[in-house]
């Protein structure tokens, strides 16, 4: 059954793996109340950290709604410069659910301001190596 209020309900991958045209109108799940469609909390994310989250092709978000019982769209916005989370959902669950995503996105700031540390440190040691390098026996 399609819900003509939910037409902003969750974007994804539709199920044969057609390309997403926005927007686009989803039948709502049986287990997703149709009253918990009015009030969406929304957010926004820089795109490489979604694509990190929910995958390039945003495989992740049915699985993400099924375990929150939340409905997600993952829209880009501002010519591709942000993506807008909207999640719709009792207002614990968004809560929850906002919470969740924002600690993964965290997480993933950091592991790739580590990997750019450590890219920046080897540039730094192969810069400062006088010669090809011979590993030097250590004498106990």
């Amino acid at each position: 059954m399609v819900d003509n209020t939910g037409a902003t309900e969750a974007r994804g991958d539709g199920l044969l793996g057609f390309p997403l045209p926005p927007p686009r109108i989803r039948s709502r799940p049986s287990w997703f109340p149709a009253q918990e469609l009015k009030n969406p909390l929304v957010f926004s994310l820089e795109p490489w950290l979604t694509n990190s989250i929910f995958g390039p092709d945003r495989a992740v978000v049915p699985e993400m709604e099924w375990k929150s019982q939340a409905l997600l769209t993952v829209d880009a916005v501002h010519a591709g410069k942000s993506v807008e989370i909207t999640v719709f959902g009792r207002p614990a669950v968004q809560r929850r659910v906002k919470s969740v995503l924002l600690s993964l996105a965290s997480s993933h700031r950091e592991q790739h301001a580590r990997a750019e540390n450590m890219e920046q440190l080897e540039e730094f040691l192969k810069a400062q190596a006088p010669g090809p390098q011979v590993p030097q026996s250590t004498v106990a």
